[in-house]
């Protein structure tokens, strides 16, 4: 077994679904890939519906370049998968890894999950920021373009009613 201590590094989002793929996994049980891409394939073209369905909804063929550049086959896998495939990896050293790939699988979601959190939060603050601002620059655009008409008005009607309170006394 590779004594990779952090098996988050092999796990990637696709869309909206967390994956790591068969190189990956040869690499954490230290197994052959070749032996590894054979074991999907297995359950790929199983004559089982339910082995093939899982299968295909859990593994998705896929290529990466090798040293050489060439383009070589491999399989994406989503934690499911991973778990399926790896169970028949016999020995504790392969349970503690496909313990340790699982528990990596919900770490990387825990992550994403709390840094979207962290953006929906920051977003509802800086939309509350931004209606308080609006409001604010609303109401006081408003309040003194209002006062601006308003004083005139306001002025003449003063005089007005000053002026029937109080009658100008006659000159002589």
């Amino acid at each position: 077994m590779n004594d990779t201590k952090d098996l988050t590094l092999f796990i990637t989002q696709n869309g909206s679904e967390l994956v790591t793929d068969s190189r990956a996994v040869a690499i954490a049980f230290g197994k052959r890939h070749s032996d590894v891409l054979r074991a999907v394939d297995r359950r790929m073209r199983s004559t089982r519906d339910a082995i093939r369905g899982h299968a295909q909804r859990n593994f998705a063929s896929g290529v990466y370049p090798d040293g050489n550049g060439q383009m070589r086959p491999m399989y994406r896998m989503t934690a499911k998968g991973l778990s399926e495939l790896t169970m028949g990896f016999s020995g504790d050293d392969a349970c503690e890894v496909r313990i340790r790939f699982v528990d990596a699988f919900e770490a990387v979601a825990q992550r994403l999950a709390d840094r979207e959190r962290n953006i929906t939060e920051q977003l509802h603050d800086l939309t509350r920021r931004e209606a308080t601002s609006e409001v604010k620059g609303q109401i006081g655009s408003k309040l003194m373009n209002e006062r601006k008409r308003e004083k005139p008005g306001l002025a003449v009607e003063r005089v007005t009613l000053e002026s029937i309170q109080q009658p100008a006394l006659p000159l002589h």
